[in-house]
């Protein structure tokens, strides 16, 4: 992961917690925003300079009103506690579109853990702190470079050959850290899966479980 400066972090972030989903530094991520509260959070995002954080989500804190014929642009749905600790990074706006969704990727590069609740409503807004991973094994890291792309390269070779070729001649170009991060693109891993990775102190950390999981995860792996 990237070091951060506390600079970085005279900035508020907003929070959008998300079931079933949890971001890593690294990651790029395109996200279709519809909700009033959500498309006000990101209009503050890009005007006041936030950064934006997603957060795997807790429980339901107040669930939606839905009536027939509702539509969702126009009403706010499940209302969700965020884990304290996620990823965040700046907002590209990639589109506006006329009845007020808005298409944005996060660019996520810093984990972080929430310091000070700023407010709840109408969106999540923190001061946060840096969680900076521990050194690294550059030694074990040549050693898990190896695994992580052998099991990459096999599950994807048992899906179509052709995107295989592709990655192999992509993998062989990145280090660890960055390897994890296109297996994180590439496949669908579940939320709370990847909350465990992000919350792992270190590339190699996240790596060895990763590698551990593969298997029962996706079956085609083997060991």
């Amino acid at each position: 992961m990237n070091q951060t400066t506390k600079s970085n972090f005279t900035r508020s972030v907003a929070i959008f917690p998300l079931p079933d989903l949890a971001v890593l530094p690294g990651e790029v991520v395109s996200l279709h925003i519809f909700e009033p509260r959500y498309r006000r959070m990101i209009e503050d995002v890009l005007s006041k300079d936030y950064l934006l954080g997603v957060s795997l989500a807790g429980k339901v804190l107040h669930r939606a009103e839905v009536k027939d014929k509702d539509d969702p642009r126009d009403r706010n749905l499940n209302l969700y506690e965020p884990n304290t600790i996620f990823g965040c990074g700046p907002v590209i706006l990639k589109e506006r579109l006329e009845d007020g969704r808005l298409m944005i990727d996060l660019h996520v590069q810093h984990k972080v853990e929430v310091s000070n609740l700023v407010h709840s409503l109408p969106y999540y807004l923190a001061d946060v702190t840096p969680i900076y991973d521990e050194n690294e094994d550059k030694k074990l890291e040549e050693q898990l470079l190896i695994q992580l792309r052998q099991d990459f390269l096999s599950l994807a070779e048992s899906i179509d050959a052709n995107v295989a070729s592709a990655l192999a001649a992509q993998s062989r170009e990145l280090d660890l850290s960055h390897l994890l991060i296109l297996v994180l693109s590439v496949f669908r891993f579940p939320g709370d899966f990847k909350q465990q990775l992000l919350e792992k102190n270190s590339t190699a950390e996240r790596v060895q479980e990763l590698l551990e999981r593969l298997p029962q995860l996706f079956p085609k792996i083997t060991h």
